[in-house]
C-alpha cells in the first residue's frame, strides 16, 4: 500500500497512533533500563503486587483512563507519566508528519528519517538522562545503525559520511572525555554521550554532529552558569549532556549552514 497517497489528515492521525504505541514503549524503557532490567521480559506488571496487566489494559492513555490511574489488581496508583509521555510521543509525531508533508517537503527523504528519529528519541533520552544521568544503548547503538541504513537512500549522503561521521565524532568525545578527567581527576564525560554522539555523526554526518556539539557546549553553559549561581551545581550534582546533544544537532541540521555562512561572513569584513 502506498501510503503517500493517503489525505494528510489520515497520514498525520496515523502517525499520531503510531507515536502513542512507541509511547508505551519508551515508558518500559525509561522504567526499567536504569534498573538494569529487561525491556522484553517479563511483561508488564503492577510493581506493588505482580498483576500481569491484559493487551487491553495496556493501550496508550485510553487505559489509563479507564483504570483512573490505579491497579485493577490492588489499587496502587500508575504515575501520571505513563500517560503524559504516550501523549506526548503520539503528539510529537503527529505534528511531524504535518511539517514533512507542507513546509518539510523539500528535505531529503534520509534527512527526514534522520530527524524525526532524533526528535521521537529525544523523550526517552531526555527524561532518563536528567534522572539518572544515562542515556539508552538501546537508542543510540539502533541509531548508529539506521544512520548506515538510510546513507543508501538516493539523494542524501554516503555510507563512507556516515561511519566517519560516527567513528569521528565519537572518538573526538571520548578523547576530549579523556583529557578532562585526567586534567579534574574524576569522570568529566559519560560513554552515553559519546555513544550518542556517534549516533549523530552516523545520522547527518560529522559537520553537522560537531557543529551541533557546539552548540550543546552553548546551550548547556547558558543552562549552567545560573544554576551555578544559584548553587544547585557542585561536584556531585552536574548538568546531563545528552539533551543538549540533541538540541544542538537539530539546530545544526536545520540552522547550520546559516550560522557558517553568517561566521564566515563576519571574519571576511
Amino acid at each position: 500500500m502506498d501510503f503517500s497517497l493517503l489525505p494528510a489528515p489520515i497520514l498525520i492521525g496515523l502517525g499520531g497512533l503510531f507515536g502513542l504505541m512507541i509511547g508505551s514503549f519508551f515508558n518500559v524503557v525509561i522504567f526499567r533500563m536504569p534498573r538494569g532490567e529487561s525491556v522484553v521480559w517479563p511483561a508488564s506488571h503492577c510493581t506493588r503486587c505482580g498483576y500481569v496487566i491484559k493487551w487491553y489494559e495496556n493501550l496508550p492513555v485510553v487505559s489509563w483512563l479507564a483504570l483512573r490511574g490505579k491497579c485493577r489488581s490492588c489499587s496502587e496508583r500508575i504515575s501520571i507519566q505513563y500517560p503524559l509521555v504516550e501523549l506526548l510521543t503520539g503528539v510529537v509525531a503527529a505534528i511531524l508528519i504535518w511539517f514533512w508533508l507542507n513546509d518539510g517537503r523539500g528535505y531529503d527523504l534520509d534527512f527526514k528519517i534522520a530527524v524525526t528519529f532524533l526528535i521521537i528519541a529525544s523523550i526517552p533520552i531526555f527524561i532518563i538522562d536528567f534522572r539518572h544521568f544515562l542515556i539508552p544503548d538501546m537508542i543510540t547503538f539502533p541509531g548508529i545503525f539506521l544512520g548506515l541504513a538510510i546513507s543508501f537512500l538516493p539523494g542524501g549522503g554516503t555510507p563512507m559520511r556516515s561511519v566517519i561521521g560516527a567513528l569521528a565524532c565519537g572518538s573526538f568525545l571520548w578523547v576530549v572525555g579523556f583529557v578532562a578527567g585526567k586534567i579534574m581527576k574524576k569522570d568529566a564525560m559519560g560513554l552515553g554521550d559519546v555513544k550518542l554522539l556517534a549516533m549523530t555523526g552516523s545520522l547527518f554526518g560529522a559537520e553537522t554532529a560537531l557543529l551541533g556539539l557546539l552548540f550543546a557546549a552553548f546551550l548547556g553553559t547558558v543552562a549552567g552558569v545560573p544554576m551555578l549561581l544559584l548553587r544547585k551545581l557542585d561536584e556531585h550534582r552536574h548538568i546531563p549532556f545528552g539533551p543538549y546533544i540533541c538540541l544542538g544537532t537539530l539546530l545544526s541540521a536545520f540552522y547550520g549552514p546559516t550560522v557558517l555562512n553568517w561566521y564566515f561572513g563576519l571574519l571576511s569584513r
